[in-house]
């Protein structure tokens, strides 16, 4: 064979691998182009593989959407996911769960947020909430849970997840939008801890110190007066409120001693969360019964200390220095390591990237409503005020004859729902809501 036909039978050689390679690409994309996506409970137990999901189930729910139950690292979690599923989520924080009691396990058709996880549901976002590893002070474990139940979500394709909270979970909420500024595009604390679990010690225990300090030596005094911060086993809640009841009612019948004890106590402690009645004192006071053991055990000590603290609101100077000589001064050890725990589990810094807005009773005499104006001055210092909103709704009356008063997290389904619309429209439709607005709603 000559040069010419060696060089057309490589050129044929070469046409032909070039031909079958494009016959072969052809195939491949062709097949590509046949894959079926995986589906969504497909992509549910992919993540629940992934994250180590233990007694995962996943059943189908009658309006077609699915729900999802299971444990990670043994805390339970549920999910369910909508069948129009919009590729977004939402995670409900849940707040004290009293020690002795029972953690709940999360349950897919229940709503333990006044609707806010329904509403959520209904919209096309898939509607989380888990337990935490313990009751009581539990920070620490429910950004924990709540971190492990983002990236379960986020692995079965949850590309945008909102985080919401209420009371302890406002502060757990805080915390998972400055910690993972990435995980969040929007949240939402209510009646939450936003100052930090610094501030909220420093609240209970000045009113019990003050408390006891007016007290002291009166028919109104509690078991252990002067000592906060040891548990008494005759310091019982009905015994708090048998001692609160016998105050306001000595008050209520004119009796002027009982009358100058409820309203230095009040003075003293500055703030209108502790109003003269009878639940205001009941609830801060009960919480340094139910919650003590607890607390000291978490985190090692009172992670706040009042040693330097000058107390003022008697009514005189000489009123005033009887108090400061008097009260119980709080003062943390050379090795204590509490108030650290107290900064990391958790003390906000201000600094987040999610849109943040937060709501709260202007009287709450567990979590007080002053919370509010300072995590704003310190979201302000870290020059973030853009990515908040504060908002109010009214308190609860003070009956006639003080026996009830303003209630922890007192809200409507419509004021949550609606909040919560506030949030979403914000962050997706950059409509930002009004910045202090009274969101009251109880028709």
């Amino acid at each position: 064979m000559n040069r010419a036909g060696l060089e057309r039978r490589s050129r044929g050689k070469q046409a032909g691998g070039f031909i079958s390679a494009a016959v072969l690409l052809s195939a491949l994309l062709g097949a590509c182009g046949t894959v079926t996506p995986p589906t969504t409970e497909q992509r549910l137990r992919s993540a629940a593989i992934q994250m180590g999901v233990t007694d995962l189930s996943v059943a189908a729910r009658t309006d077609g959407g699915l729900n999802v139950t299971g444990k990670m690292s043994s805390v339970p979690f549920a999910v369910r996911v909508p069948a129009n599923w919009n590729g977004s989520s939402v995670l409900e924080a849940h707040g004290y769960v009293t020690p002795g009691n029972p953690e709940a396990v999360p349950n897919p058709d229940k709503d333990p947020s006044f609707g806010l996880l329904s509403a959520a549901y209904s919209q096309g976002y898939a509607a989380a909430n888990t337990a935490y590893a313990k009751t009581g002070y539990a920070v620490k474990e429910g950004v924990a849970a709540n971190k492990a139940l983002h990236d379960f979500l986020a692995k079965a394709g949850s590309s945008r997840q909102y985080i919401t909270g209420i009371s302890m979970g406002g502060n757990i909420t805080v915390a998972l939008a400055e910690k993972y500024p990435s995980d969040y595009v929007g949240a939402m604390p209510y009646c939450g801890v936003v100052a930090g679990w610094r501030a909220e010690e420093r609240f209970l225990l000045d009113f019990r110190v003050v408390y006891d300090y007016y007290t002291r030596g009166t028919p109104y005094a509690l078991p252990g007066n002067g000592d906060a911060l040891t548990p008494n086993p005759a310091l019982t809640v009905p015994v708090v409120q048998n001692a609160v009841i016998k105050l306001f009612t000595a008050a209520g019948q004119g009796d002027s001693t009982a009358q100058g004890i409820i309203g230095q106590i009040v003075s003293v402690t500055k703030t209108p969360d502790a109003p003269a009645s009878v639940v205001g004192f009941i609830t801060p006071l009960a919480s340094t019964v139910y919650g003590l053991a607890d607390y000291l055990a978490t985190t090692g000590g009172s992670g706040y200390s009042n040693a330097g603290k000058v107390y003022a609101g008697s009514g005189s100077v000489a009123g005033d220095a009887a108090l400061n000589t008097g009260v119980q001064r709080i003062a943390l050890g050379a090795n204590d390591t509490s108030s650290a725990y107290l900064d990391a589990n958790y003390t906000p810094t201000g600094k987040f990237s999610a849109k943040m807005l937060s709501f709260h009773n202007t009287s709450d005499p567990l979590v007080p409503y002053s919370f509010e104006p300072e995590f704003r001055t310190l979201v302000a210092a870290a020059g973030n005020s853009a990515n908040l909103v504060q908002q109010t709704v009214q308190p609860k009356a003070i009956d006639a004859t003080a026996t009830t008063g303003p209630a922890h997290c007192y809200f409507s389904t419509k004021e949550v729902v609606g909040a919560w619309n506030d949030l979403r429209g914000w962050v997706e439709n950059g409509v930002k809501p009004a910045d202090g607005k009274d969101i009251t709603n109880k028709s």
